[in-house]
């Protein structure tokens, strides 16, 4: 429900800014996008730092070697390319985050509706929510590092293809994260999200596993 109130204000904004002309944003240097603030496309250069705490925005792109740090605010897509870095945090709501090319993405908190990895891009998730799914097509180089304990993959669970993989973040906080999933995807090669899915246990469950290899040597 909060997300569906939260792409309505979404819409709203969209229409008065549109109603004013497509302006464009670009940010060369460090700047703060706060509460109160607006903006229609955002575009960002160079290795700038943009620290997001509240505000709209309804396109963002990270360019460069720029870096995104969001704890707040509401954006309908966000792109991050070449060597940029996303830092997603808090109470941030995101329509859309696709990643491409080297860009990396580290997820703490926040929700992003549709998250999207491609080329050989690098997320690596500890937290949050991701409502609807999460979607892998690249080379085998592009990872997508999940932290926690308990995991469980259902190849036949969720509605996008991929399957559901359900766990705890290393807080104790469960997630369920639908995979998407496409036999036949662009030029025909399949879309497998779990094959570049790198599942990341907490310390203890570590320390378990070699204590367990420990024991079976001894065994044997």
């Amino acid at each position: 429900m909060k997300t569906k109130i939260i792409m309505i204000v979404v819409g709203m904004v969209l229409m008065f800014l549109s109603a004013k002309g497509h302006a464009i944003t670009n940010f060369y240097d460090d700047a703060v996008i706060q509460e109160g603030d607006v903006y229609n496309y955002v575009h960002v250069y160079n290795d700038a730092i943009i620290d997001i705490s509240g505000g709209i925005v309804i396109a963002l792109g990270a360019y460069d070697s720029s870096i995104i740090n969001l704890s707040g605010g509401v954006l309908d897509s966000l792109s991050a390319t070449e060597y940029s870095t996303i830092n997603l945090s808090g109470d941030t709501q995101i329509g859309s985050l696709g990643d491409y090319d080297s860009s990396i993405t580290n997820m703490y908190g926040g929700t992003v509706d549709f998250m999207k990895a491609w080329n050989y891009s690098k997320v690596n998730l500890y937290g949050g929510i991701i409502s609807e799914y999460l979607k892998a097509f690249g080379t085998e180089d592009l990872v997508i590092s999940i932290y926690g304990y308990g995991f469980e993959y259902d190849p036949f669970a969720g509605d996008y293809g991929g399957g559901q993989l359900s766990g705890f973040w290393l807080d104790d906080t469960p997630f369920s994260i639908d995979l998407f999933g496409d036999p036949g995807g662009p030029g025909g090669a399949p879309i497998d999200t779990y094959s570049h899915i790198t599942l990341i246990p907490e310390p203890a469950t570590i320390l378990l596993l070699g204590l367990g290899g420990l024991f079976l040597r001894k065994r044997n």
